[in-house]
């Protein structure tokens, strides 16, 4: 029995693109263990899945570069790994995974790393979804879908929350609204776009409204609920995971929480602006995509915009309400 593992990647929604990936790997190696590594948000993302047999969360190093990479690898060699995919691109992962003598090392080329590989695979190539790229590093073009699971965890810290949301008279079904997006600014709707885009929104389907976000996104949120007031709940991803089964729709930028929301059938509003949405058109059945297309600087996949932000500013707040209701009447519609 062979010890496989998993280097997962950092962004929340390439997790969730790895999925069918970690569900095919196990699906071809049902006599050995999947070890999942990667940060603690992504090991708690993945559970209740059935895919894997270990997960190990790597801390947060103080240090960066090649020191970051030598505690990496302390960390891999207690693994007793026979053999490491790794998905992210990065030459430190592959480092690590080198100097902590793992014996086969399975990635994608890229610059400077292909020595350290002792399988290596085609560089990424051309825009396609996400869970496409990973799901070739075993040879497979058509990969199931996404997935995610509830645990008990998150069950009861939901039912918590509801708990004290009913005592202030809220009640679902709600409304889940995602403003923020780790990529940088250039993803962001504008802050008074969409608190008009959320009230409309509201008094269109009658649903309550409900803001997620991420600590990092707490100055953000608080602006959009100043202008227009809603709940922000702080929840962890478990817990997030389960409220989202009380909640209608999804109103969200191109980011982790709309991959986590099209995991769990809950059907979703997304503003694209500057990415392309080529890298993360899958699962789209439950999808309503709003993007200018005519823009001459779209896609750019520049964190801050050099111009006038028109890719986002030029989605109106009418076009949003009128797609998220859409979205809550049909629950199953296509991208336009």
């Amino acid at each position: 029995m062979d010890r496989i593992g998993v280097r997962l990647p950092n962004p929340v929604g390439d997790v969730v693109a790895a999925t069918p990936f970690i569900r095919l790997l196990k699906q071809r190696h049902p006599e050995d263990r999947i070890v999942l590594i990667g940060s603690a948000k992504a090991i708690e993302l993945l559970d209740g899945l059935d895919t894997w047999h270990e997960a190990e969360a790597i801390e947060d190093s103080p240090s960066h570069g090649k020191s970051s990479s030598f505690d990496e690898a302390t960390f891999l060699k207690h693994l007793l790994l026979d053999q490491i995919y790794l998905l992210p691109n990065s030459f430190s992962s592959a480092l690590s995974a080198t100097i902590a003598r793992i014996p086969v090392r399975i990635g994608r080329r890229a610059p400077f790393r292909r020595f350290l590989l002792t399988r290596r695979l085609p560089k990424v190539g051309k825009p396609r979804p996400m869970t496409r790229v990973y799901s070739e590093m075993i040879g497979e073009v058509q990969p199931p879908k996404i997935e995610l699971g509830v645990t008990e965890r998150g069950d009861r810290l939901a039912s918590e929350t509801l708990k004290g949301l009913a005592e202030h008279g809220i009640h679902p079904p709600f409304l889940a609204v995602a403003p923020g997006a780790a990529f940088g600014p250039s993803k962001v709707y504008p802050c008074e776009l969409m608190a008009k885009a959320v009230q409309l929104s509201a008094k269109k389907t009658g649903l309550q409204p409900v803001y997620f976000g991420a600590p990092e996104e707490s100055e953000l949120i608080r602006s959009v609920k100043s202008i227009y007031p809603a709940p922000f709940l702080h929840a962890s991803l478990s817990e997030m995971k389960s409220l989202f089964r009380e909640c209608k729709a999804l109103l969200s930028m191109d980011s982790g929480a709309r991959h986590i929301a099209a995991a769990l059938n809950l059907p979703q509003v997304i503003l694209y602006g500057p990415t392309d949405p080529r890298w993360t058109n899958f699962e789209q059945e439950m999808t309503v995509a709003l993007r200018r297309k005519d823009l001459s600087c779209s896609p750019c996949h520049k964190k801050q915009c050099p111009t006038d932000h028109a890719c986002m500013k030029e989605i109106s707040p009418e076009e949003i309400s009128e797609a998220v209701t859409t979205a809550t009447q049909k629950g199953k519609i296509l991208s336009f």
